[in-house]
């Protein structure tokens, strides 16, 4: 392998005198310590070039002795007699350290042999094999050697003599046949040549052994002579120098590129020799899949069906944005036409209308509470003095009785007192005018204790009537001095009908549909004062109000199609929610009367008409929640029955029979009054108040203390028909709810009892109330057991 020819270095060495040279030797060998371990150059003959310089130092006699031959440095054959040894030491310190050997002013340079030039010239061609960290330090030696030894031929110089320092061109025509001397073959030389030209010879032989040469690695401080002579040899030597570097880094490309193409040549011989080549990585192109024609047809269908996509996609947008741009003109149509003025107009007149019925009725809602709390206490006056009544008939007749019982007298109470006798006579009387009326009316089937008993003294009734009558009077007086627009339903949504139709978007934007209620709240409260839903016959979507809400809400067409789309639509329902629902719950509270089945029926048909659509508001939870209160109450206040012994009860027509079945048969008044909220009330909640603190805590009390004849069947098909059907259409497996198996056991036992007495009738009347309570089971064991027929159909 060829190496890049080196560049040589150029040192000049400073003109001084030889004083100045030794005392700049004895100077850096006091100022530079030896460095243990150091890292440097060594060779055998340092111990001989050291013992030769002691001698000439202790006897001055250094002229004759040929010193030169003992301290060369050769990378050649060794001479014979002596060992040359070349080692690298590695230093503990990254530094080189290069002895100088000091100089006196006795030593003279002998002159070298034609021997030692030819190894000196061999030196320095093998130095440029030498590694590159060392090549910058030779050649520095080989210039600095070059620049101050004399010619071959000529004599040492004594000390004192000044040094020549050669100029530029002597420089520059010795580097010229140099360089000649090297390129005259195809390659360059790694060993020196004896055929070399005389320039070469000459060069090599002013060259300084290694041991001899001082390398400068840092820049030292320079005289004034060296700094001018450096500045006036820069101009000249500039542009030779970049002259040679390139001639020699072009060289240095030829070869290698010579070497590039003889390398396939050199590959070629291996293999005629029988060598295996080194491998090459072949580049393998990858194998593309065949192109079919359904391939492309595939493709090509594939770019279609996307292609036609977009343009669905496109069509869409388009008509999307015709139709937007056709809003737009009826828009900009709309506002050029419509009139600013106009608009100010209108909504400067509804701001003035609105202000003005707040005012109104913020005037107005006074006398309304007013008028609607007198009311209310009427009503609610009227329910108190009824149910005292009932509760002191009760408890009178219950001690009157009693007494009878505890005398063992069956006549008149003697010892009672005036006020008890006259009460129970009062109550005597009642009930004979309801079975006139009765009478009248063609009721036959009618059990006693079913009748409600709210029959009040005539003066009492007509005084709570005439102070109604005064109250409806003020209420159709409070808007006497009030324009029509202000007090009536239909005026006042008017109004806000012609917003809508004029301008619906700012209509819609202010949410004037969830005001409404509010607006018209104190108008339908005034309405509402003399209307009681537990008594009057007129229903709620018959009053004025309601009428004109609805047409508010819903046009004509509308209506008919049952569209509820539109906000408005629920302003109707809003003002029931808000302002009759709340009514009828302090109805139910504190006017209503569980135990009467006519007030009973009509609030039922109320909250299923008007109510279920807004189960899930707080004024309808509200409402249920007193409508369970007044329900428990009533079963624990007016349901009493009365516990006597057998041989009392055998006699119907005595009054402990009597007062017993009066009873019980309020108590199963009281149980079809409660069954009939099934679909309104939860059926968790109706089972619990009609099952078990009815049936099996009152009424199976005086079932299994009864005498199993036909009054007994009729007192179990009225429980049964007052048992909701609905209750018992999932039931499967046979058996009946778990609440009624006692009356189911009870109607059993009845059955067997019966059968002694051998009253087959009675006895499928019992089966046919197992079967509708879905007893499967009990009512074919007995069909069997008893061979009976069922011929009405259950």
């Amino acid at each position: 392998m060829f190496r890049k020819p080196n560049r040589n270095l150029r040192v000049r060495r400073a003109e001084s005198s030889g004083e100045e040279e030794v005392e700049e030797g004895e100077r850096s060998q006091v100022e530079r310590p030896k460095r243990p371990g150091g890292r440097g150059l060594t060779c055998g003959t340092k111990k001989k070039k050291e013992e030769a310089d002691i001698e000439k130092t202790d006897t001055g006699d250094a002229v004759g002795a040929p010193s030169g031959t003992g301290g060369l440095l050769s990378f050649t054959e060794e001479r014979a007699g002596e060992e040359a040894t070349f080692q690298i030491k590695k230093p503990s310190v990254n530094a080189v350290i290069f002895k100088v050997q000091k100089k006196t002013e006795n030593v003279e340079v002998p002159s070298r042999s034609p021997e030692n030039d030819s190894q000196g010239g061999s030196h320095s061609e093998q130095e440029h094999s030498e590694p590159e960290d060392l090549e910058c330090v030779k050649e520095e030696g080989s210039v600095e050697s070059a620049s101050t030894s004399t010619s071959p031929s000529a004599s040492p110089s004594p000390p004192s003599q000044a040094v020549e320092i050669p100029d530029a061109k002597q420089i520059q025509a010795a580097r010229r046949r140099r360089n000649r001397a090297q390129t005259k073959g195809d390659f360059l030389s790694l060993n020196a040549s004896h055929e070399a030209s005389n320039s070469s010879q000459s060069e090599s032989d002013n060259e300084l052994d290694d041991h001899e040469r001082r390398i400068k690695f840092a820049p030292g401080m320079k005289t004034l002579n060296e700094q001018m002579a450096e500045e006036m040899a820069s101009g000249s030597d500039s542009g030779s120098e970049n002259q040679e570097d390139d001639d020699s880094q072009k060289r240095w490309e030829e070869l290698q590129i010579r070497k590039a193409v003889k390398c396939p040549q050199a590959i070629r011989e291996l293999v005629l020799r029988g060598g295996s080549p080194p491998r090459v990585k072949r580049h393998v192109e990858p194998k593309l899949p065949l192109v079919t024609m359904v391939d492309v047809k595939k493709k090509l269908t594939t770019r279609i069906t996307s292609i036609q996509e977009v343009h669905r996609s496109h069509l869409l947008d388009c008509e999307k944005y015709t139709h937007d741009l056709e809003n737009s003109k009826n828009v900009l149509e709309k506002l050029e036409t419509s009139s600013g003025e106009q608009s100010f107009t209108f909504f400067k007149k509804m701001k003035i209308y609105v202000e003005n019925f707040v005012d109104c009725l913020n005037e107005k809602i006074l006398q309304i509470n007013e008028l609607e709390a007198e009311m209310f206490q009427i009503l609610e006056e009227r329910a108190k003095i009824l149910l005292k009544r009932r509760q002191d008939d009760l408890r009178n007749e219950s001690a009157a009785v009693q007494k009878l019982f505890g005398n063992g007298v069956t006549s008149d109470v003697e010892t009672s007192d005036d006020k008890v006798e006259n009460q129970i006579q009062d109550c005597e009387l009642r009930r004979r005018k309801r079975r006139q009326r009765r009478a009248e009316s063609g009721e036959e089937d009618h059990c006693e204790g079913m009748s409600s008993d709210d029959e009040l003294p005539t003066d009492l009734e007509n005084n709570l009537q005439r102070s109604r009558e005064n109250i409806l009077g003020q209420c159709r007086t409070i808007f006497d001095d009030v324009h029509e627009d202000f007090c009536r339903v239909k005026n006042v949504l008017r109004k806000f009908n012609e917003w809508r139709l004029k301008f619906p978007e700012s209509y819609y934007d202010a949410y004037i549909s969830l005001c409404l209620h509010k607006i018209l709240n104190p108008l339908v409260r005034l309405q509402l004062i003399g209307w009681n839903p537990l008594e009057d016959v007129t229903e709620l979507d018959q009053m004025p109000w309601y009428c004109d809400t609805e047409e508010f809400c819903f046009t004509k067409e509308e209506h008919e199609n049952n569209i509820e789309e539109n906000a408005d639509h629920k302003v109707l329902s809003a003002v029931i929610e808000k302002t009759v629902v709340p009514r009828v719950s302090g109805f139910i509270e504190h006017v209503w009367d569980p135990l009467s089945s006519q007030q009973t029926e009509r609030l039922v048909c109320f909250c299923k008409t008007y109510v279920l659509e807004n189960e899930s508001s707080k004024t309808v939870k509200d409402l249920i929640a007193c409508l369970d209160s007044r329900l428990r109450k009533a079963i624990e206040d007016d349901i009493y029955i009365p516990l006597y012994p057998k041989r009392v009860l055998e006699d119907r027509n005595s009054p402990h029979s009597k007062f017993r079945e009066r009873q019980f048969w309020l108590a199963v008044k009281l149980l079809g009054n409660v069954t009939r909220w099934d679909g309104f009330l939860g059926e968790g909640t109706l089972q619990e108040l009609s099952l078990d603190k009815l049936l099996n805590r009152y009424l199976l009390l005086v079932l299994l203390n009864a005498e199993p004849n036909s009054a007994m069947v009729t007192m179990c098909s009225k429980i049964v028909e007052c048992l909701p059907q609905s209750w018992f259409k999932g039931i499967e497996g046979g058996s009946s709810l778990a609440k009624l198996a006692n009356f189911c056991r009870h109607l059993e036992q009845c059955v067997s009892a019966l059968h002694k007495h051998n009253d087959r009738e009675s006895m499928e009347k019992l089966t046919s109330l197992l079967m509708k309570i879905k007893a499967q089971n009990a009512a074919e064991e007995i069909l069997k057991k008893y061979n009976l027929i069922l011929r009405t159909a259950t």
